[in-house]
């Protein structure tokens, strides 16, 4: 059976479940590694970039060890030129669809968002955050 891929789940729930109504739908990509370079035109609009979080997996045996949970992380960056305010309504957005989708996927049996964390740095009218989600399938047979 294949391991199915946390940060695949959850930004392809994300780009269907997206309320354009609520806020703009923003650019979303997925990069694979964390240090891989990426490219992105904010003039163009918003950017959400997907990536596997730290740790990716986190696995926790229950009792003989037969079975446990599984933890997978997920960490989304979001970028804005259009201020503080979109920063937040892109991050309630996302938040929206794990509270709305909580037990929603196939491959797992929950999504949780965990936190938000604006970042400050040294550019001038660019807004970007970081968000930390977790997928959870928990009491699963764990293979021996």
């Amino acid at each position: 059976m294949a391991e199915s891929i946390a940060i695949d789940d959850i930004m392809t729930d994300m780009d269907g479940q997206w309320n354009a109504s609520n806020v703009a739908k923003p650019t979303l990509t997925t990069v694979n590694g964390a240090n891989q370079p990426f490219r992105f035109d904010l003039n163009v609009g918003d950017h959400l970039i997907g990536r596997t979080g730290n740790p990716a997996i986190e696995e926790t045996p229950i009792g003989n060890h037969k079975y446990g949970n599984r933890n997978y992380r997920v960490e989304m960056e979001l970028y804005t030129l259009n201020g503080r305010q979109r920063l937040f309504d892109l991050m309630g957005e996302v938040r929206r669809i794990c509270h709305a989708r909580r037990h929603s996927l196939t491959n797992f049996q929950r999504i949780q968002f965990l936190s938000f964390n604006e970042e400050v740095g040294e550019q001038a009218r660019i807004w970007t955050g970081t968000l930390q989600v977790q997928l959870e399938n928990n009491g699963v047979l764990l293979e021996t």
